[in-house]
């Protein structure tokens, strides 16, 4: 709560991940993407949050399984996801979340 400067506990990631992205979408709802998951695997997966219900919830994978990138969401409602790293190094590929 910016207002208050408080944290309120809310819904968990189905994943647990580290170095995530996590971009707002034109419909309010939080897309959080890639990452290291819990047994420190590179993720493709990717989840939805919910703020109005404070649930997350599965969508589409990523064609590649990245961590340290970037998400940039588009004009067009569209999120460019960009760069990062896998397993091999560093990725000169981009995706789009439509």
């Amino acid at each position: 709560d910016p207002a208050a400067g408080t944290f309120t506990a809310t819904g968990s990631m189905a994943v647990a991940r580290d170095g995530h992205t996590a971009t707002l979408l034109p419909s309010g709802v939080v897309l959080i993407a890639g990452g290291l998951d819990n047994t420190r695997n590179l993720a493709a997966g990717a989840e939805l949050y919910d703020p109005v219900a404070g649930t997350f919830a599965a969508t589409g994978s990523m064609g590649a399984a990245r961590e340290f990138h970037t998400a940039t969401a588009l004009s067009d409602g569209k999120v460019l996801i960009a760069g990062g790293l896998d397993t091999r190094g560093y990725l000169a590929s981009a995706e789009l979340y439509e």
